[in-house]
């Protein structure tokens, strides 16, 4: 009786450690280098407090508008996690369509490969009725005129 309470003690200890486990950091910042993943959209509540300038800019109160053609990606997944993703320009295309976005937000529930886009960047690909967009995308450096999201902090030169 006591080794099959231990055993489900074990089994349970791992399924806990299992759940809570950190995303591994595989993904890093490719320049003009095209990879396959998908999009989906966020509006609303998930406009608040976007993570990359409470995070690295000290300001949480940065709101994101829905006019704003930014991008969230789960931060984890990204070699030096915000350092690496944080202000940096993705360019993503579906449907013979493209758009550029800022990465300013965490999307802690996005795989790897997923760019999670305000409602307006994802209407240029595709219907917001669809939900999920295949894409493919590739960081780029950001424009410097005709911006969709705030001017600061500056641009990075890649």
């Amino acid at each position: 009786m006591k080794f099959a309470q231990f055993a489900l003690l074990i089994v349970a200890l791992i399924a806990v450690i299992a759940s809570t486990a950190e995303a591994k950091a595989t993904q890093v910042v490719r320049w003009n280098k095209k990879m396959s993943g998908k999009s989906t959209w966020f509006n609303g509540h998930d406009l608040k407090a976007v993570a990359c300038y409470g995070d690295l800019e000290n300001n949480s109160h940065v709101n994101a508008g829905d006019g704003w053609h930014i991008g969230a990606v789960h931060m984890n997944f990204y070699v030096k996690g915000e350092k690496a993703a944080c202000f940096e320009c993705a360019k993503i295309s579906a449907n013979g369509r493209s758009v550029i976005v800022r990465i300013i937000d965490d999307c802690a529930g996005c795989a790897p490969n997923q760019i999670d886009l305000t409602a307006s960047a994802f209407k240029v690909l595709a219907p917001l009725s669809q939900g999920v967009v295949k894409t493919t995308y590739e960081f780029v450096r950001c424009p410097s005129s005709n911006l969709k999201w705030p001017k600061s902090p500056a641009i990075k030169k890649n």
